[in-house]
């Protein structure tokens, strides 16, 4: 286990208290104008659980993955939402979905991770089905005060990375930090495997 799933591990009360009331509406319903009625969508990294049951309030067959068992715990207790135990570089769907939701995962992904992440976009992703993602553009690479691993994108990279693996950009919105964090922005990447 990576320092980054113990660090969620041992702080999962904690880490679902301060995000599962964070808004992200706007985010999550430009997601959803996307995708056709009652779409299959997995949120990989799902955290506290929050979008997975907001996608369900909204009508959509939402369920999460998450790597750490401590918050899967908390999001099922919580939320009553489904959450499969897993690691996101490794993990293959039965059936691929209409739609990924990785909000805030993918930054903690070495590069070798990440392109993994992407390759098994084939089997997860649906033809011309829609990912969205968020990271960070502004922080330093590598381990932070917390001991977790942050990547930092820039979006020209992020932009080249996309497309190295099949995927066409839509849109590319930017955000201040729901937390009140400063220093950095999100990038927040709307697109669908060719």
């Amino acid at each position: 286990m990576n320092d980054t799933i113990k660090y969620y591990n041992q702080h999962a009360s904690e880490y679902y208290k301060s995000t599962v009331d964070v808004d992200f509406n706007q985010l999550r319903r430009r997601f959803v104008s996307l995708l056709p009625e009652g779409a299959r969508i997995i949120d990989i990294g799902c955290g506290s659980g929050r979008d997975v049951k907001a996608f369900c309030g909204m009508g959509y067959q939402a369920i999460g993955l998450d790597a750490s068992e401590e918050l899967a715990d908390e999001a099922r207790k919580n939320l009553g939402v489904e959450v499969i135990v897993d690691d996101m570089t490794t993990w293959k769907a039965k059936e691929p979905f209409d739609g990924i939701w990785c909000c805030a995962s993918l930054l903690h992904l070495h590069e070798e991770e990440a392109n993994a992440f992407f390759q098994n976009l084939q089997h997860n992703l649906k033809p011309d089905g829609l990912l969205f993602l968020s990271v960070k553009e502004g922080i330093k690479t590598g381990y932070d005060e917390k001991g977790r691993y942050m990547r930092n994108y820039t979006e020209q990279e992020l932009k080249s990375k996309l497309e190295a693996f099949g995927l066409e950009i839509i849109e590319v919105d930017t955000s201040e930090d729901g937390l009140g964090r400063t220093g950095f922005r999100w990038l927040n990447v709307f697109c669908r495997l060719k």
